[in-house]
């Protein structure tokens, strides 16, 4: 396949999956498995591990089935449309089946939240927050999948902190539809100009490598000094008008770091897909296998991932789904924040990015109002039904200024509090 042949191919991809129907949102949530007195990491392999709930899930609930193994280890199911899956520090992810209601995702995460407590062990519990609450990642093994393994390597000479992001981060991302090419230019771009808003809201990681973290907003940190040319913002996404094209030349200059090629995953390093079209003729599902492995904040695929936010204690990782809903769904709302995303470039956003890491926070009056702006505005915009997930969160954030700040506090004066929070509750406890 030449390049022309697939700038065509990927532009007639992402057409094909414009959805001019339902309004869906998908969600991940991603977790940690933890003793809940030490809060330290259970790894795949040891008793109670991931290999045996999954394993449990199995044999003791037939409605879940294998769907991802490797040297015959279980590494993914599925139930219903949703899945589990594991990142590589064997962090649990719950991809729940796309839905038009909020309440629904709750119910779904809710089940699933109990087939998992079903298997654990007495003194497990799943945290929601965004960076591990006690396990450095020097100690935590990489899950047993040849994908991950390839990635850490590749990941040794690409980014300071980009085994923290594989091994020591947790996100809620937020996955909506594009009715057309147009609408997609329009949200892409706006979801880009949010971005650093979006990370700083919902900003949920008081604790960084076992210690207190000083600042604010590590998981900007982190994917600051993640292999940058895969990474956070994709240069033109605000300061042109970025379409299906534009996507697909994106992917083209960014080194897929594996290609799965007939079910085999090959390593190509440095190699970027401009340079590997020449070597291979990849299959559509061989190229969707590619978009994967790009991780900006926007990313495309079959429909548009928003993948700013950390995961937070539950219920308020219900309030990124009720916010993205607001924003995206409501025609007058994206409209607004498109008119005005036009008159900023990358630039700014790069700047907003780089002053959410530095101590204090040095961002610009327009980031302020738009921040205080977005919370008043969804609230206008989201029925009776998905307030509720927002009000709570506000208020929150209106009085520490976010999650992060409100953990700590709790860490410092009552740390069983602090895990109790943090803590995923399940009807089966």
């Amino acid at each position: 396949m030449d390049v022309k042949t697939y700038i065509e191919h990927q532009v007639e991809y992402f057409k094909k999956h414009a959805r001019t129907t339902d309004k869906l949102l998908g969600v991940e949530f991603e977790h940690f498995l933890v003793d809940r007195e030490t809060l330290r990491s259970y790894s795949y392999f040891e008793p109670g591990g991931q290999k045996d709930i999954v394993q449990g899930l199995l044999k003791n609930n037939s409605n879940w089935r294998l769907i991802s193994q490797q040297d015959g280890y279980p590494l993914g199911l599925e139930k219903d449309g949703s899945t589990i899956t594991f990142e590589p520090g064997g962090q649990v992810e719950i991809s729940i089946k796309p839905f038009e209601k909020i309440a629904e995702v709750d119910a779904a995460y809710r089940r699933i939240i109990d087939d998992i407590y079903s298997q654990m062990l007495p003194n497990q519990i799943l945290v929601s927050v965004g960076y591990h609450p006690k396990t450095e990642i020097a100690t935590l093994p990489i899950l047993p999948k040849k994908r991950y393994e390839m990635m850490f390597e590749y990941f040794k000479n690409h980014g300071a902190k980009s085994h923290n992001m594989m091994k020591g981060t947790a996100a809620t991302q937020v996955s909506i539809d594009y009715c057309d090419e147009a609408d997609f230019v329009k949200k892409y771009k706006v979801a880009h100009f949010l971005a650093p808003v979006l990370a700083s809201l919902f900003d949920s990681t008081p604790i960084f490598e076992g210690k207190i973290y000083d600042k604010e907003n590590p998981r900007v940190a982190i994917w600051e000094e993640t292999d940058p040319v895969r990474s956070k913002l994709v240069p033109g996404a605000i300061s042109k008008t970025f379409d299906f094209r534009s996507y697909a030349e994106y992917l083209l200059d960014v080194p897929p770091i594996l290609v799965n090629k007939d079910g085999v995953d090959i390593y190509t390093g440095e190699a970027t897909l401009r340079e590997l079209l020449h070597r291979y003729d990849f299959s559509e599902k061989e190229l969707e296998h590619i978009q994967s492995m790009v991780f900006p904040d926007v990313r495309l695929k079959k429909f548009i991932e928003i993948r700013m936010a950390d995961a937070l204690p539950y219920p308020y990782g219900l309030a990124v789904v009720a916010m993205i809903k607001g924003i995206f769904y409501t025609p007058s709302l994206l409209d607004k924040l498109y008119e005005k995303a036009k008159g900023f470039d990358d630039q700014w956003v790069l700047e907003q990015n780089k002053g959410l890491i530095e101590m204090p926070v040095k961002v610009d009056e327009t980031f302020i109002a738009l921040k205080k702006n977005l919370m008043e505005e969804t609230l206008k915009v989201v029925t009776n039904e998905e307030r509720y997930y927002l009000d709570d969160f506000y208020k929150l954030v209106n009085e520490y200024g976010s999650v992060a700040n409100w953990l700590k506090e709790l860490y410092r004066n009552d740390r069983d509090l602090f895990i109790k929070t943090i803590e995923v509750p399940s009807s089966k406890r």
